[in-house]
């Protein structure tokens, strides 16, 4: 009898404490009814219900990554999206490819919404490489919502708006203050050098080259970035000191 009144005050306790701490805390996370994607896996709710959100989102991470470097032309964006975006005069030929892309980021993010560079290479990837601006903002917007103070996530956002408006100035102005943050991707980068490239100014582009080369694990993006540095000083578009600055990792 005894043990059965300690029971039911015990309990009594952990009911009244789990009440007061839903009535005066905001959980970080979304419940576990809010992170089902068209490609969240089962194994995804065990990271979930086991505290785990971290490495299981690590896990979901590499599979984006994975997917992200494959074709991509085994599952093209429904015929619906497709008019959505067909009459955009800067779409690319294959913004269709990787119709998943963004389900794959908000699997990631929906187990761990403060994992930050999933949003900045996705919103970069979606916008920018395959031209889907409007699910590059979706993935940016729902990046503020959980992490509103990373100012980096409000540059990218102002940029692709900028891009779709042809407002090449204030996007370029967006991408240099966004250039400063060491975790900013390759993708956001590329996309500075190339219109620094188009407008002719090639000190600038040769600056973001030897930055890329310099800093980038992926040796095909070095040799890219060494091979436009050579274009530019064949060309006589920049001074030897450019070539210096990569000579000792090479």
């Amino acid at each position: 009898m005894k043990r059965s009144i300690i029971i039911l005050l015990l309990l009594s306790v952990l009911f009244c404490s789990g009440w007061w701490a839903n009535k005066n805390f905001t959980y970080p996370y979304p419940p576990l009814k809010d992170i089902a994607t068209e490609k969240t896996m089962s194994t995804d709710f065990i990271g979930f219900l086991f505290g785990m959100r971290r490495i299981f989102a690590d896990v979901c991470w590499i599979q984006t990554l994975q997917y992200y470097g494959g074709g991509g032309w085994e599952d093209f964006i429904s015929e619906e999206e497709y008019a959505k975006y067909a009459d955009d005069p800067k779409r690319k030929g294959e913004y269709g490819r990787y119709r998943y892309l963004l389900d794959m980021c908000r699997r990631t993010v929906n187990i761990d919404p403060y994992f930050k560079y999933v949003y900045s290479f996705g919103g970069a990837s979606l916008a920018w490489n395959l031209t889907r601006y409007d699910e590059g903002l979706e993935l940016l917007n729902e990046g503020i919502k959980h992490n509103p103070n990373f100012y980096l996530f409000h540059l990218f956002a102002a940029a692709i708006i900028y891009w779709k408006q042809g407002e090449f100035e204030n996007v370029m102005e967006n991408l240099e203050k966004a250039l400063k943050y060491p975790d900013c991707p390759f993708e956001v980068k590329l996309i500075l050098g190339n219109i620094y490239d188009q407008q002719g100014k090639y000190e600038k582009a040769a600056n973001i080259w030897v930055d890329i080369y310099l800093t980038e694990r992926i040796e095909s993006r070095k040799e890219k970035a060494k091979s436009n540095l050579l274009k530019y000083f064949a060309l006589k578009k920049i001074p030897p000191e450019y070539l210096d600055k990569i000579q000792g990792n090479q």
